[in-house]
C-alpha cells in the first residue's frame, strides 16, 4: 500500500531488470517527486558557482542552465519509465550532440541554434581537449570556441546520475555526491578565488540541508503512517545530526582558513606549463640597429589611432639580463614574468593604477610575433582575413603587459585593445620604490657606479637620485646609430663591456639600446625596480593624421625604461639624450702629477766598493774578498735553482694541460678542409663553455650547447656553423676565419666578468679534456 492508501505495484524482480517502483521518494507519486526533482536542481546550480569566475558570460548562464534543466528531465523520465542504464545513457549523449553546438559552443551553430559539422566536431573533440585548453587559457574565457564544454558536460551528467538516485534508489541522501563532484571539479578547474570558492560552499551546505530535510520529512511521513514514529524520530535526529556535522566541518575549515596565514591556492591552471614561450623567440632589443637601416627606417609598420601624446607603443617588456641580452623572461626563469597565457575574452584591471586607453592598430610593414600595445591589456579583439589564427595563437602576460602571437603579426592584420595605462607625465624626483621581485641581473660595470655617484652625490632619495641619473644622461650623453658613413662611430649591443665603454668614452654616445640598459641598471642600483621598453615614440600632433590615426615607421623605434613607484604603477622614464650634433671626441689626457722642487742631496761618501770600482784594475785582488762574494753568489744561485726547480714541478701538470690545449687549438684551426677548421671552431668554443663550468653535453646539438651558455651570439656562431656544415652551398670563403674571430671573442666575454684567479681556473681545467671533447671529431690526439 502506498502513503495514499491505494496499492504500490510490486516491483520487477527479473534478473538484471529495474526496479518497478518509478518514485521511490515516500512512496509519493509524480508531484513529490517533482519536488525532490526541484530541490536538486538547486543543488546543482550551487554546484555551479565555482565556475562563474571562469566564464563571466551569459553564455555560461545558459550553459548551465541548460544542462541542468535536461539532466534533471531525463533522470525523471528514465524513473518514470524505469529505462534500462543503458538508455539513461544514450539519451544523455543525444541530448549533448544535439544541444552541445547552440549551447556549448555558440560560435560554430549556424543562426546560434542549428549545429553545424564543424561545431559538431568540435563538440565532440572537446570531450579531451578542453580540460587542457581551460587551464592553461586566462580568465574569463566567455564563450571562447568550445571551452563551455566542461561545465555543460559536467553539469548534464551530475544533475541526471543525482535525480536517478534520489528517484530510483534505496538511498537518496547520495544523490548529493554528483553535484559534489562538479563543485569540485569547478574549484580546482577555477581560478584562485577563496572568496567564490567560500560562497558556494555554504551555498551549497544550505542547498544540501534542503535535500536532507526533505529526506527527513518524507521518511517520518512514511514510518508515521505504518505506524513506527519512534523509527521515524531516529531517522530524523540523524540525518539532522550529519547535517550538523557536514555544518561545523564548513565552519570549521572557513575559520582554519581566515586564522592560519595567507598564501596562495593551488589549482590545476597553475600547474600547466603556457602555450607562448617567449624564451623561443630573440629578443627586441637584440635587432634594434637594424630599424635605422636605409632600407627599413622609412617603412610604414603600424598605423594606430587612439594613442595619447606623449605615449609609447610597447612592443616588448624586458626584465631579464644576463650581462649579455635583455630580454623577455622565460617560464623557465625566476619569477612570474615568463609566464603567459591565452586571453580568449577579457582581464579584469579595475585596481591597477592609470586611466584607460581604447587602440585601433593595423599592421603594414611591421612583422613579428610580439603584438605593440600600451599598459595592462583588459580586453583585445583581431580582425582582418586571420582573425581566427589569431586568437588562437594569442598570449599574453599580465605581470609585465607583454601579449605575442606564435603565428606573428603580418601585413593586413588588425586589432582593437583596450588596456589601463599611465597617461600623464610624473614627477621623478617625488617617485619612492615599489615593492616588485624582478629576475636577478649582473651589477653594473665599476664606470657606470662612477657616473652615478658623480651625479647622484648630493641627495640620498631614491626618487632624487633617479630624476638626477636620468638627467645626466640627457646632458652628457649623444645619439648616433653608427650605421651611416656620416655617423660618428657607435658599436651596437648591450652587454656589460658596452656599457662600460658608453660610461668611459668622451663623449658618451650610444642609442636607445645602451641608454635604456644603462639607466635600467642604475635605476635598479639606487632602488627602483626597473624594465627596459622596446616599442615605437611617434612624433607630436603635428605628425598625426586628421582621422587621428598616426603611422609609425621604422626609425620610430626607441627603447626606454619603467620604473614601479610606491603604489604599484609602472612609471615610463626616457633615458635617451635629444638628437644633437656630436662634438669631436676628446683625446685621452695624461694626468700630470707635480713633484716640489728642492736642492740636491750632496753626494754620499763612496763606500768601499765604490772605491774598488772607481780604481783601475791593477791586476791584483784579495784573494779572501773575493773567494767570498763567488761562495755568496753560488749559494744564491742554488737557492733560486732549487726554488724554481720545485715550482717547475708543481706548475708542470698545469703547463701540460696549457700546453695539450693550445695544441689542440693549433691542429683544429690548421685542419686540411674548411669544414674541419670550422667544426673545431665550435668545438673550441664548447670546451671553453665547458672549462668555465658550463654543464656542457657531447649529445647535445649545437644549438642546444648555445642555449645552456645563453645569449645571442652563442646561438648566430651555432647557427652559422650550422649552416656552413649542411648547407647545400657549403661554407663561403672567409667563413672560417671569421667563425675562429667570433670564438676569440667569446672567450673574451667569457672571461670578462670573472676575476683572475677563476680565468685561470678555466685556462687549466680539465673539463673540456675528458670524455666530453675526446669523443669528439678535431680532439687533441
Amino acid at each position: 500500500m502506498s502513503a495514499t492508501g491505494t496499492p504500490r505495484a510490486a516491483p520487477d524482480r527479473r534478473p538484471g531488470g529495474p526496479t518497478r517502483a518509478p518514485i521511490r521518494i515516500a512512496g509519493a507519486g509524480l508531484p513529490s517527486a517533482l519536488v525532490s526533482t526541484a530541490i536538486l536542481v538547486a543543488v546543482a546550480a550551487t554546484a555551479m558557482i565555482p565556475w562563474w569566475p571562469v566564464y563571466e558570460s551569459g553564455a555560461f548562464l545558459v550553459a548551465a542552465a541548460v544542462a541542468i534543466l535536461v539532466g534533471a528531465a531525463v533522470g525523471v523520465v528514465g524513473a518514470a519509465f524505469a529505462w534500462p542504464s543503458w538508455a539513461v545513457v544514450s539519451t544523455v549523449a543525444a541530448a549533448y550532440l544535439v544541444l552541445g553546438v547552440p549551447v556549448a559552443v555558440p560560435t560554430s551553430a549556424y543562426g546560434g541554434v542549428l549545429p553545424t559539422a564543424e561545431g559538431l566536431i568540435d563538440l565532440v573533440s572537446a570531450v579531451a581537449l578542453s580540460w587542457k585548453q581551460l587551464v592553461t587559457i586566462s580568465v574569463p574565457v566567455g564563450s571562447y570556441q568550445a571551452l563551455l564544454v566542461p561545465p555543460f558536460l559536467l553539469g548534464l551528467i551530475a544533475t541526471t546520475a543525482s535525480v536517478t538516485i534520489a528517484l530510483r534508489t534505496r538511498r537518496p541522501a547520495l544523490a548529493l555526491l554528483p553535484p559534489a563532484g562538479l563543485l569540485v571539479a569547478g574549484i580546482v578547474l577555477g581560478v584562485v578565488h577563496d572568496d567564490v570558492a567560500f560562497e558556494a560552499g555554504v551555498a551549497f551546505l544550505v542547498a544540501g540541508v534542503a535535500w536532507l530535510v526533505r529526506l527527513a520529512i518524507a521518511e517520518r511521513r512514511r514510518a508515521s503512517l505504518a505506524g513506527s514514529a519512534e523509527a521515524a524520530l531516529a531517522d530524523v535526529r540523524r540525518i539532522v545530526g550529519a547535517t550538523v556535522v557536514v555544518a561545523l566541518a564548513l565552519v570549521g575549515a572557513t575559520a582554519a582558513t581566515l586564522a592560519l596565514p595567507a598564501g596562495p591556492r593551488s589549482v590545476a591552471r597553475a600547474e600547466l606549463r603556457p602555450p607562448f614561450e617567449p624564451n623561443d623567440y630573440d629578443s627586441p632589443l637584440a635587432g634594434f640597429r637594424a630599424a635605422f637601416e636605409p632600407d627599413a627606417a622609412d617603412l610604414e609598420m603600424l598605423q594606430v589611432r587612439g594613442l595619447p601624446e606623449g605615449v609609447g607603443l610597447r612592443i616588448a617588456v624586458l626584465d631579464t639580463y644576463d650581462g649579455v641580452v635583455y630580454s623577455v623572461g622565460g617560464s623557465d626563469r625566476a619569477g612570474a614574468s615568463g609566464q603567459f597565457t591565452r586571453l580568449p575574452y577579457r582581464l579584469d584591471q579595475s585596481g591597477t593604477p592609470g586611466e584607460r586607453v581604447e587602440l585601433d592598430v593595423a599592421v603594414l610593414a611591421y612583422d613579428d610575433v610580439w603584438v605593440p600595445g600600451v599598459g595592462n591589456l583588459e580586453r583585445i579583439a583581431f580582425g582582418g582575413p586571420r582573425q581566427g589564427v589569431l586568437e588562437d595563437d594569442f598570449a599574453y602576460n599580465d605581470v609585465t603587459g607583454t601579449a605575442g602571437v606564435r603565428s606573428g603579426l603580418t601585413a593586413g592584420d588588425r586589432y582593437t585593445s583596450q588596456s589601463v595605462a599611465t597617461v600623464e607625465p610624473v614627477d621623478l624626483a617625488s617617485l619612492r620604490p615599489g615593492g616588485a621581485i624582478l629576475p636577478d641581473s649582473p651589477d653594473p660595470p665599476d664606470p657606470l657606479l662612477r657616473l652615478l655617484d658623480r651625479w647622484t652625490r648630493s641627495s640620498d632619495t631614491p626618487g632624487v637620485r633617479l630624476a638626477a641619473m636620468i638627467e645626466g644622461f640627457h646632458r652628457e650623453g649623444y645619439v648616433s646609430h653608427g650605421i651611416g658613413e656620416d655617423e660618428v662611430p657607435s658599436r651596437s649591443g648591450h652587454a656589460l663591456d658596452r656599457l662600460a665603454e658608453l660610461a668611459t668614452a668622451k663623449p658618451m654616445v650610444g642609442d636607445g639600446e645602451q641608454y635604456a640598459v644603462a639607466a635600467a641598471l642604475l635605476a635598479r642600483e639606487i632602488g627602483f625596480p626597473a624594465r627596459v621598453v622596446v616599442g615605437y615614440l611617434p612624433g607630436g600632433e603635428a605628425d598625426a593624421e586628421p582621422d587621428g590615426a598616426r603611422t609609425l615607421h621604422g626609425d620610430d623605434l626607441q627603447a626606454w625604461i619603467e620604473v614601479q613607484a610606491e603604489d604599484g604603477a609602472w612609471i615610463p622614464v626616457d633615458p635617451n639624450p635629444e638628437v644633437r650634433p656630436v662634438p669631436e671626441r676628446q683625446p685621452d689626457e695624461p694626468t700630470i702629477v707635480s713633484r716640489p722642487q728642492s736642492a740636491l742631496p750632496p753626494p754620499e761618501d763612496p763606500t768601499p766598493v765604490d772605491d774598488l770600482a772607481a780604481e783601475p784594475d791593477s791586476g791584483s785582488q784579495d784573494p779572501d774578498r773575493g773567494d767570498a762574494w763567488v761562495a755568496a753568489l753560488l749559494a744564491v744561485l742554488r737557492i733560486t735553482g732549487i726554488a724554481l726547480a720545485v715550482l717547475a714541478l708543481l706548475a708542470s701538470p698545469f703547463l701540460a694541460i696549457i700546453l695539450a690545449k693550445a695544441r689542440r687549438r693549433r691542429l683544429r684551426r690548421r685542419a686540411p678542409t674548411v669544414v674541419e677548421r670550422i667544426e673545431g671552431g665550435w668545438q673550441e668554443f664548447a670546451d671553453q663553455a665547458a672549462d668555465h663550468g658550463y654543464p656542457m653535453t657531447v649529445t647535445a646539438t649545437r644549438a642546444e650547447q648555445a642555449a645552456v651558455v645563453g645569449g645571442l651570439a652563442p646561438a648566430v656562431l651555432a647557427a652559422v656553423v650550422d649552416r656552413a656544415v649542411f648547407g647545400p652551398d657549403g661554407p663561403r670563403d672567409g667563413d672560417d676565419e671569421r667563425v675562429w674571430a667570433a670564438v676569440d671573442e667569446l672567450q673574451r666575454r667569457l672571461d670578462e666578468p670573472r676575476s683572475w684567479r677563476e680565468r685561470m681556473r678555466a685556462r687549466v681545467s680539465l673539463g673540456s679534456l675528458g670524455g666530453y671533447a675526446g669523443s669528439r671529431k678535431g680532439g687533441a690526439t
